[in-house]
């Protein structure tokens, strides 16, 4: 069980000053300390408290007396607080989340979705869209939607700038268009037979069989860097980029053992072009030239950060019910367990280190 005072002690500098500048405390009405706000927070974030024993534990321990609905109005102020310490954990030399130089331009997003399940008799089963900024490790977005909606960048709002990073779930010629109308950048694993792909923006140019292409790499340091186009939903033609390489022995053993429980959960066949296709880590992009074949491989290789995140909430942090319905309370929900983590994480780092 991690210790709420030991959490309190490894908040980084100014936090007490940001609680009032990002106005998580703008009356010192029932809890008039930055110190006692957060204490409250951790006992519903980290131990799991409900409001009303929140409430109860403020009144028992005299740190004030707050009603049940009080402290959820005063939590969801403290979105932009949470974030703030986020932002200092992230800057401290212990987090070592440094950006590429050939990314400079970019905010790299990682997007992904999860499955929760919410509180109460109903149980009815929910997905959480999230994205997550891989260098400030702040929440930007999120959307809940009934399992029934789908993986795709339609889910998120796309600025200039942005670089999405996603898995194969999210290949579609919908989100693709979606995020180049709002002048985005993708980077997205793509799927045997996802959609078909050209040799020239030509309606006579043919179709590309890139799979022949695959085999022909050596070994997993020789890629693949193809200009391709594809059919946009209005008939013209995307110019899209494809890098691709194998993957090494390691990983391969584990595709073939993944690829074998599926098949054996799903009681499909795979076929043999899936197979030889999953031997290989394909992705496509809009990014230009100027960001290397090899740049954008290891760039897809940060999305990790996100299913990292997701596994640690649902495994450490209790992230596999949604205590929260309203649309505020939500995100600083999700922002508060994320402080939480990387607070552990510098925790873990300061016991490991040896002098």
């Amino acid at each position: 069980m991690i210790n709420i005072e030991h959490l309190i002690k490894e908040m980084p500098v100014g936090y007490e000053a940001a609680c009032f500048s990002e106005k998580a405390i703008e009356r010192k009405r029932n809890i008039k300390h930055p110190n006692v706000l957060m204490k409250l927070c951790l006992l519903h974030l980290l131990n799991g408290c409900s409001l009303a024993e929140v409430s109860a534990i403020a009144s028992i321990e005299k740190l004030g007396e707050v009603s049940n609905v009080a402290f959820m109005k005063r939590f969801e102020k403290c979105n932009g607080w949470f974030k703030w310490i986020i932002s200092q954990l992230v800057a401290s030399d212990n987090v070592l989340y440094q950006k590429p130089e050939w990314l400079k331009d970019y905010r790299v997003i990682a997007v992904d979705a999860s499955d929760v399940r919410e509180k109460g008799c109903s149980g009815r089963l929910y997905r959480l869209h999230f994205a997550l900024d891989l260098f400030k490790m702040e929440g930007l977005q999120y959307k809940i939607t009934t399992n029934k909606t789908g993986e795709t960048l339609r889910n998120f709002e796309v600025n200039k700038g942005d670089l999405f990073i996603a898995d194969r779930a999210y290949i579609s010629i919908n989100g693709i268009e979606h995020c180049l109308n709002k002048e985005g950048n993708f980077i997205i694993r793509l799927r045997k037979n996802s959609f078909k792909l050209y040799d020239s923006s030509d309606k006579m140019g043919e179709e590309i069989d890139l799979l022949s292409l695959l085999k022909r790499l050596g070994d997993n340091e020789e890629v693949l860097d193809l200009n391709v186009y594809a059919n946009g939903s209005n008939g013209e033609r995307i110019p899209l980029r494809v890098c691709a390489k194998r993957k090494n022995p390691d990983a391969l053993i584990k595709t073939q053992k993944r690829l074998k429980r599926t098949q054996s959960k799903s009681g499909r066949k795979i076929s043999e072009c899936a197979k030889a296709f999953n031997e290989y880590i394909v992705l496509i992009t809009n990014l230009r030239d100027k960001i290397t074949t090899n740049q954008v491989l290891e760039t897809y290789r940060l999305r990790w950060q996100v299913e990292i995140y997701f596994k640690r909430l649902k495994s450490i942090m209790d992230f596999g019910e949604l205590p929260k319905r309203r649309e505020e309370s939500i995100m600083t929900w999700l922002n508060g367990k994320l402080m939480i983590m990387l607070m552990i994480e510098n925790i873990i780092r300061e016991a490991d280190f040896s002098p």
